[in-house]
């Protein structure tokens, strides 16, 4: 009886993953063949996987096992078809890859109707890239060679699946090769394991132009070769889970980008359905550079994820702190590890080994909470899907926040986005309004970055009166100044000139000088005199008039009570100062709770929001 598999890290890359991800597909089949459960975990120990059977198979049980494919042979346009037999059907990339197309079409038109007529087309299989990729890297030809190899030995196919069980059944680490050995002394003379054949850099990407990184090391120009076992489990994984898109780089360029989903500890058929969902119906585009790819990965992906978290009702949470929350979206799964493919021409070149992290910091425990993460991905999402390709720094510096666990980079980012916002704002050639974080979303985000070792609460800051004020003046001076859009009737959106003019630079000024208490101070308060100033003349041109000031005004207790959590020893100067940036070029909705509404002009939802929300409740 075997229970347990693992599966030692040798490669350090994508390779490790996909390695794993192959066997528990054959673990998974051999075990739904012989009348065992098919739950399967995988689990990541650091150093090795561990696959985790929910009951153990009975080896004797796996000698009946029939024949199946691990994974289908891949053809395209100019694939070499000779050696796939009459009755095995072959995956076909042109085929499936019209199909994706005219679905992606369909979902870019809003789920309109196409010139075929008003049926809706068919999701394309979640594999199709990972097939394109490999008739397109010309790789189609090595991953055929392997199914070639193991429909040779399909006669002996119930051994094979045996010896490969028991070989990766010993817990203690194994030298590498051990296990392709192990399969073949159990096999014997009389069914033999194909010979080591060539490792492409798509299946093992530590290739340096085509040759393997250590032989490079040591001056060695020979191929890159594995056993065949390793490599036909390694295809098996990257093509049935694996994640590929063509990301564009430049004018007429496309490279590859190859991405494998790392478990910490899920469930293989939960592993497999969140994956899929993401590939087969919202895929990140790769028309607008590597950033946002990366970026809307990420994002996309943490939607599927709290889609399917374990979140319970209000009234069974007892009351809690900010500070104990919920599970995070990460605690299943670690984040993505990848390679990107450069074009060189007629072959690619690896061009760099990277990862992506998950946002630790969406950490629902309750259905209302949830929610709320969703409505704070979504902004996000919308946020990175309006930056133009052109903003590539803007685009790296939100990629970095989201795939990392630091409110920092999220100010980084927001610092250069805020300016972003007010240029938009004032250009008159601009098509469409840029969208902005909303200030209920940065409640939602910063205070899931509160810390048990902390001996404070991100909630003092933000809910300070004196903070809060004066973010609304920089929103006032910046953000809602000269020509906006308010809601004038239901549905009704109208552009209006306001009495004062926007302010340009403040979010510089201000982040030239947010680590020191003093400088920031001084830069401050230069703003809210100079704001106060405004507001002064503008009260007395429109008391002649007869109207009254639709501006939130600053006094000294605002001042004080702001100056009060700035020099606090609790909060350092970055943080505080970041956080009141990040709030005054937000989108505010609500007037403050002293505040009388029919005063201050405030944002309205625009109509893509109201959607949103819409589409969110139903």
């Amino acid at each position: 009886m075997i229970g347990t598999l693992f599966v030692s890290k040798r490669y350090g890359n994508y390779a490790d993953t996909f390695l794993m991800l192959g066997l528990a597909k054959l673990a998974e089949y051999a075990l739904g063949q012989t009348g065992h459960k098919r739950e399967i975990t995988l689990i990541d120990e650091g150093i090795r996987y561990r696959l985790q059977f929910k009951e153990a198979v009975n080896l004797e049980k796996v000698f009946t096992l029939q024949f199946t494919n691990l994974f289908p042979p891949v053809v395209g346009a100019k694939t070499d078809k000779s050696g796939i037999p009459e009755e095995v059907e072959p995956f076909n990339t042109v085929e499936l890859s019209d199909a994706r197309r005219l679905y992606r079409e369909y979902l870019y038109q809003g789920g309109k109707k196409l010139e075929l007529g008003d049926n809706a087309p068919e999701p394309p299989d979640p594999r199709t890239q990972n097939g394109v990729i490999l008739t397109s890297m010309r790789h189609d030809r090595n991953h055929n060679g392997f199914w070639q190899e193991a429909w040779n030995l399909r006669e002996h196919f119930a051994k094979l699946v045996a010896a490969i069980l028991q070989a990766f059944a010993h817990d203690n680490p194994l030298p590498t090769g051990t296990e392709a050995q192990k399969v073949a002394d159990l096999l014997g003379k009389k069914c033999k394991l194909p010979a080591p054949t060539s490792a492409v850099k798509l299946f093992i990407p530590t290739a340096v132009q085509g040759v393997n990184r250590l032989k490079a090391d040591n001056n060695k120009t020979d191929s890159q070769k594995d056993d065949w076992l390793t490599l036909w489990l390694i295809a098996a994984g990257l093509f049935e889970f694996g994640f590929s898109e063509r990301v564009k780089v430049a004018e007429s360029t496309y490279d590859w980008r190859v991405v494998a989903l790392i478990p910490k500890e899920i469930s293989l058929s939960e592993y497999r359905t969140v994956l899929d969902e993401l590939r087969k119906y919202d895929p990140p585009g790769g028309g607008h550079g590597i950033a946002r790819f990366d970026a809307e990965l990420v994002l996309k992906f943490s939607r599927e994820l709290l889609n399917r978290h374990p979140v319970k009702e209000q009234s069974q949470v007892q009351q809690r702190t900010h500070r104990c929350r919920g599970q995070s979206v990460k605690a299943s799964v670690s984040g993505f590890s990848g390679t990107h493919f450069g074009s060189k021409g007629q072959v690619y070149g690896v061009k760099e080994v990277f990862s992506l992290g998950l946002p630790k910091w969406i950490q629902p425990e309750t259905t209302q909470e949830a929610i709320g993460y969703q409505r704070v991905l979504r902004e996000h999402l919308a946020i990175v899907q309006s930056l133009p390709s052109e903003e590539v720094e803007l685009l790296a510096a939100y990629r970095d926040f989201i795939t990392g666990n630091d409110l920092q980079l999220f100010f980084r980012f927001q610092v250069s986005y805020a300016d972003y916002i007010v240029r938009q704002f004032a250009d008159p050639k601009a098509k469409s309004l840029p969208k902005q974080f909303s200030e209920e979303g940065l409640d939602v985000m910063t205070r899931s970055f509160d810390k048990a070792d902390q001996n404070y609460s991100i909630s003092e800051i933000t809910e300070n009166d004196g903070f809060l004020r004066i973010a609304r003046a920089i929103n006032s001076a910046t953000v809602y100044a000269g020509k906006i859009t308010v809601k004038k009737a239901e549905g009704v959106y109208e552009r209006i000139e306001l009495d004062w003019q926007r302010t340009y630079g403040l979010a510089q000024r201000l982040g030239n000088h947010i680590v020191s208490k003093e400088n920031f101070t001084a830069e401050l308060t230069a703003f809210l005199t100079s704001y106060q100033n405004e507001n002064l003349r503008l009260i007395e041109k429109l008391e002649k008039e007869g109207k009254s000031l639709k501006r939130v005004r600053v006094n000294k207790e605002d001042l004080d009570q702001f100056l009060k959590v700035l020099y606090d020893r609790r909060f350092s100067c970055s943080l505080v100062a970041n956080l009141l940036l990040a709030y005054g070029y937000a989108k505010w909705k609500k007037p403050l709770k002293d505040e009388n509404p029919d005063t201050l002009i405030v944002a309205d939802e625009d109509p893509e929001e109201l959607l949103a929300k819409e589409a969110l409740q139903s």
